[in-house]
C-alpha cells in the first residue's frame, strides 16, 4: 500500500463520493425519480395525516356538542312533562284556559280606542 491510503481514514460515516459516482447516482435517481417521489409521498402522507388529525377533532367536538344538545332535551322534555302533569292534575276542577288574543285582535282593540277618542 501506498502512503496516501494508509493515511486516509474515512471520518465519520460518510464515505467521499467521487464526481463521476455523484453525477451516476443523481443520473439514476433522475432517470426513475426517486428522490422526488420519496419526497412527494412522505410529503402527500404528512398532510393527510393532519388533515386527518384536525378532522378527528372537529368530529369529537361535534360529537361533544351533540350530547349536551341531547341532555339538555331530555332534561326539558323531563321537566315540560313533569309541569304538565302538575298543571293537567290541578285543572281537573278548572274551567278551561282563555286563548291568547292575536296579533289582529290586538291591532283591532287599538284602533277601537283611537277611535272613541
Amino acid at each position: 500500500m501506498s502512503d496516501t491510503e494508509q493515511e486516509w481514514k474515512p471520518s465519520g460515516k460518510v464515505r467521499p463520493q467521487s464526481t463521476m459516482a455523484q453525477a451516476f447516482s443523481s443520473a439514476l435517481d433522475n432517470a426513475f425519480m426517486l428522490d422526488s417521489d420519496v419526497n412527494h409521498l412522505s410529503q402527500t402522507i404528512d398532510q393527510k395525516k393532519q388533515h386527518m388529525i384536525i378532522q378527528s377533532r372537529e368530529l369529537e367536538a361535534l360529537q361533544a356538542r351533540i350530547r349536551e344538545a341531547e341532555e339538555r332535551l331530555k332534561s326539558q322534555s323531563s321537566h315540560f312533562t313533569s309541569a304538565s302533569q302538575t298543571n293537567e292534575s290541578g285543572r281537573d276542577h278548572e274551567s278551561a284556559p282563555q286563548e291568547e288574543p292575536t296579533s289582529n285582535e290586538h291591532q283591532q282593540t287599538y284602533e277601537q280606542k283611537g277611535n272613541e277618542s
